[in-house]
């Protein structure tokens, strides 16, 4: 028996909160996803509600749909026939189905976009290029980057021979004009006076949270002591918290950082490289990888050589800049990888592509193996962690780090209305943005820090390393102790509430 989808990670969480204004998001407030484009968040937020699907969900299966259906046509008209072509597709979007992630249905779209493109320089009909052009643009404004490394990735496999067409050097021009729009848009949009506090603290900040500037810090306590700062703040930082103005200062912190020198992962970019290229060996990627490798082996050609390089390249380059093993960014490009062996000579019935077919069919049934037993597995999960906050309180309550389960209480297919009225107070990336409920909390003088130091005290769910950090932080700027007044039942989910007793 099937397992209802779930969200991969916590982002898409988020997202259809910001998109529908529940959770972490103010209702009311414009559907800006920060990591699409957003016109995507527009587009999402027009989807009526049904059966309490949200927009967003209906969405993102839809656009998973769209590229399932781009690829087995694709594949059709290449001549694989229909066994391969269904086992190439149920190969790609077993996975994407039952754990649906932005990032993988953008380059899912850019792989259909680019398999149409082929079909265009075979039969040249009009409406696949037409489809490869608007599935390549829902691509990019789903997840431009992994958009751009699809069709990087793809460039040595496809032909260049349509591009001697007037028609298709129209829709490319179409097309561009069309990404380059979007991308002002979307730039435009977070230029707003109530995004500069916002905008002032993000590069700062991803200096501590993705790149590890915090390790140079440790190393120079004279320098962060210098600057006003101390080593609980710096770590503060580095676990998203921002809600303290004199901490969380852009100005101090990017004087600080820059007399520190460069960021640490300079220092190990080898051995990031190496964590990026053993990443092909993650139980999501390694049928793939093999089927790829092994494809390529029995169908080689320059253009699969070149693609391949460019891959390795990318990931390792991404390791260099201290972003090694993401595997949902490789998923896409190894499924792409995966299938480019039987885009070359697909029609043709020869030792190699009986070869390529078997070869196939075990790797669809290897993976829909190990999908399917992980899908079974992280529902159960979920199932206990969702009777765990059963009863979570509909006042705003700070969310700390990964204590609260955001995929488990919100599934793809709709969660309950009790659980849609939850106000979560994230500590995240979106703290100061102007959507938050953690930004709407503040100007109403309800911060984290105004409750911590009240005497009613804040409602937190955090791990006990962050309440650690709390307790030093408590000490450090105001003088004071932090005390646990409120602890919820044993085994339950819900909020702590912890204040900062200053004049002890």
């Amino acid at each position: 028996m099937l397992s209802p989808p779930r969200w991969e990670t916590n982002d898409d969480v988020a997202m259809s909160m910001v998109t529908h204004g529940y959770g972490i998001a103010a209702p009311g407030a414009p559907p800006y996803l920060m990591f699409s484009n957003v016109l995507w968040g527009y587009m999402a937020r027009s989807i009526p509600a049904f059966g309490g699907l949200l927009g967003y969900s209906s969405a993102t299966i839809a656009a998973l749909l769209i590229a399932c259906a781009g690829l087995t046509y694709g594949m059709l008209r290449l001549g694989a026939g229909r066994v391969l072509s269904l086992s190439a597709a149920g190969l790609l979007f077993v996975r994407p189905m039952l754990f649906p992630q932005f990032t993988v249905n953008a380059g899912m779209l850019m792989v259909a976009a680019a398999i149409l493109w082929c079909v265009h320089s075979v039969e040249r009909p009009a409406r696949t290029l037409v489809a490869s052009a608007l599935l390549a643009l829902l691509s990019y404004v789903i997840r431009s980057q992994e958009c751009l490394l699809v069709l990087a990735v793809a460039l040595p496999l496809l032909p260049w021979r349509p591009l001697r067409s007037r028609r298709v050097q129209v829709v490319l021009l179409a097309v561009c004009c069309a990404i380059a729009a979007a991308a002002i848009f979307d730039h435009r949009a977070y230029q707003t006076k109530e995004w500069q506090e916002f905008n002032a603290l993000n590069p700062v900040r991803a200096r501590l949270t993705d790149f590890r500037a915090g390790e140079s810090l440790r190393n120079r306590p004279d320098i962060v002591e210098r600057h006003g700062y101390s080593l609980n703040d710096v770590a503060l930082m580095e676990k998203w918290f921002f809600v303290d103005p004199g901490i969380a200062n852009p100005v101090r912190l990017d004087a600080m950082l820059s007399e520190a020198g460069p960021l640490p992962r300079q220092d190990h970019a080898w051995a990031n490289a190496l964590i990026s290229l053993k990443a092909l060996g993650h139980p999501s990627l390694w049928v793939f990888v093999v089927v790829g490798v092994l494809g390529a082996m029995l169908r080689p050609s320059r253009g699969l050589f070149m693609a391949w390089a460019i891959f390795l390249a990318a990931i390792v380059a991404m390791g260099f800049l201290g972003r090694p093993g993401i595997i949902r960014v490789y998923l896409p490009v190894v499924s792409l990888l995966a299938i480019a062996p039987l885009l070359q000579g697909a029609r043709a019935v020869s030792v190699r592509n009986r070869a390529l077919f078997a070869l196939l069919l075990m790797a669809v049934a290897v993976n829909a193996f190990n999908v399917l037993s992980e899908s079974r597995s992280t529902n159960t999960v979920d199932a206990h962690a969702r009777a765990r906050i059963a009863g979570f309180p509909d006042y705003p309550v700070v969310i700390w780090g990964g204590g609260f389960p955001f995929e488990a209480a919100y599934p793809v297919l709709g969660a309950s209305q009790a659980v849609l009225d939850y106000k979560l107070y994230g500590l995240g990336v979106s703290t100061l943005a102007p959507f938050s409920v953690a930004h709407a909390e503040a100007r109403a003088g309800r911060g984290m820090i105004a409750r911590l130091l009240s005497g009613e005290g804040v409602p937190l769910v955090a791990s006990d390393e962050e309440i650690r950090l709390l307790g030093v932080y408590c000490r450090e700027h105001h003088g004071g102790q932090l005390q646990q007044t409120e602890r919820p039942p044993e085994a339950a989910g819900g909020p702590s509430r912890y204040r900062c007793v200053q004049g002890r």
